[in-house]
Protein backbone atom coordinates (compact mmCIF):
# COMPACT_ATOMS: atom_id res chain seq x y z
CA UNK A 1 0.00 0.00 0.00
CA UNK A 2 2.93 2.28 0.89
CA UNK A 3 4.66 1.82 -2.74
CA UNK A 4 1.24 2.77 -4.26
CA UNK A 5 0.63 5.74 -2.46
CA UNK A 6 4.21 7.23 -1.98
CA UNK A 7 6.54 5.44 -3.96
CA UNK A 8 4.94 5.10 -7.21
CA UNK A 9 7.32 5.94 -9.74
CA UNK A 10 10.74 5.56 -7.53
CA UNK A 11 13.62 3.03 -7.97
CA UNK A 12 13.05 0.68 -5.41
CA UNK A 13 16.99 0.84 -4.51
CA UNK A 14 16.54 4.13 -3.49
CA UNK A 15 16.31 3.81 -0.18
CA UNK A 16 16.70 7.65 0.45
CA UNK A 17 13.65 8.81 -1.06
CA UNK A 18 11.49 6.01 -0.22
CA UNK A 19 8.99 5.32 2.58
CA UNK A 20 8.25 2.54 4.50
CA UNK A 21 6.39 2.31 7.80
CA UNK A 22 9.22 3.58 10.10
CA UNK A 23 9.13 6.79 7.87
CA UNK A 24 5.40 7.33 9.27
CA UNK A 25 6.80 6.27 12.71
CA UNK A 26 9.45 9.10 12.65
CA UNK A 27 7.40 11.79 11.17
CA UNK A 28 4.09 11.45 13.83
CA UNK A 29 6.64 11.19 16.77
CA UNK A 30 8.52 14.60 15.33
CA UNK A 31 5.09 16.43 15.01
CA UNK A 32 4.41 15.17 18.26
CA UNK A 33 7.53 16.80 19.66
CA UNK A 34 7.39 20.17 17.27
CA UNK A 35 3.98 20.61 19.15
CA UNK A 36 5.17 20.37 22.57
CA UNK A 37 3.84 16.85 23.79
CA UNK A 38 6.27 15.95 26.83
CA UNK A 39 8.94 13.91 26.01
CA UNK A 40 7.71 11.54 28.59
CA UNK A 41 4.30 11.23 26.65
CA UNK A 42 6.34 10.67 23.68
CA UNK A 43 8.36 8.06 25.01
CA UNK A 44 5.16 6.09 26.08
CA UNK A 45 3.17 6.42 23.04
CA UNK A 46 6.53 5.28 20.82
CA UNK A 47 6.84 2.43 23.19
CA UNK A 48 10.81 3.61 23.63
CA UNK A 49 12.27 1.33 26.33
CA UNK A 50 14.83 3.97 27.20
CA UNK A 51 14.74 7.61 27.48
CA UNK A 52 17.69 7.79 24.93
CA UNK A 53 15.95 6.71 22.30
CA UNK A 54 12.75 9.23 23.00
CA UNK A 55 15.33 12.13 23.49
CA UNK A 56 16.79 12.42 19.80
CA UNK A 57 13.14 14.20 19.24
CA UNK A 58 13.89 17.04 21.98
CA UNK A 59 15.70 18.93 19.77
CA UNK A 60 12.68 19.71 17.40
CA UNK A 61 10.96 21.01 20.59
CA UNK A 62 13.55 23.93 21.37
CA UNK A 63 11.61 26.12 23.62
CA UNK A 64 9.63 23.21 25.58
CA UNK A 65 10.66 23.96 28.54
CA UNK A 66 10.71 27.88 28.21
CA UNK A 67 6.97 28.62 29.41
CA UNK A 68 7.25 26.69 32.09
CA UNK A 69 10.09 28.81 33.40
CA UNK A 70 8.52 32.13 32.83
CA UNK A 71 5.27 31.07 34.78
CA UNK A 72 7.54 30.53 37.70
CA UNK A 73 7.68 34.48 37.68
CA UNK A 74 4.58 35.84 36.89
Amino acid sequence: MLNRLFNEGLDTSDRKNRVVIHTLRHTFTSHLAINGTPIFTIQKLMNHKDIKMTMRYAKLAPDSGMKMVKGLYK
